[in-house]
């Protein structure tokens, strides 16, 4: 990333709204980058200043990130680590882990590798509302 930086502006992906890059220059990206969370391309200067999103548009990245998750193979990971993994994002963020977004699990997961990925999620439950409901009981 060439250029000056201004201190504490962060990109966010405008197609997932998940944050993408810290202490970034206005109209970031400069070239087209590839969002690391749900794999679209960001155009230049078309990334986000705030996680805010229109209606729907985080089911959208949701859809994204199931469909990627259900591809890849994820680790042999126990129902259990997953269902303690989901009541602590879920608690984490001041919500039921019935009610846990997808999208918000995926953010925590990127940034923490204690975490079971999606592919984990879903090679373990088959689908993220199965897993979370699991985590309610």
């Amino acid at each position: 990333m060439g250029g000056a930086t201004k201190t504490g502006t962060k990109a966010y992906c405008p197609h997932c709204f998940l944050l993408v890059e810290e202490n970034v220059p206005p109209n970031w990206p400069e070239a087209a980058t590839r969002c690391q969370h749900c794999r679209l391309l960001i155009g230049p200067g078309r990334a986000r200043p705030t996680a805010e999103a229109t209606p729907g548009a985080r089911g959208s990245a949701a859809g994204v990130f199931a469909h990627q998750a259900k591809r890849e193979d994820g680790d042999d990971v126990s129902q259990d680590t997953i269902r303690e993994a989901i009541r602590r994002v879920a608690e984490e963020l001041g919500s039921r882990p019935e009610r846990l977004l997808m999208v918000d699990y995926q953010q925590r997961a990127s940034a923490d590798d204690s975490l079971p990925t999606l592919s984990d999620v879903f090679s373990a439950f088959g689908s993220w509302k199965h897993a979370r409901r699991e985590s309610a009981v």
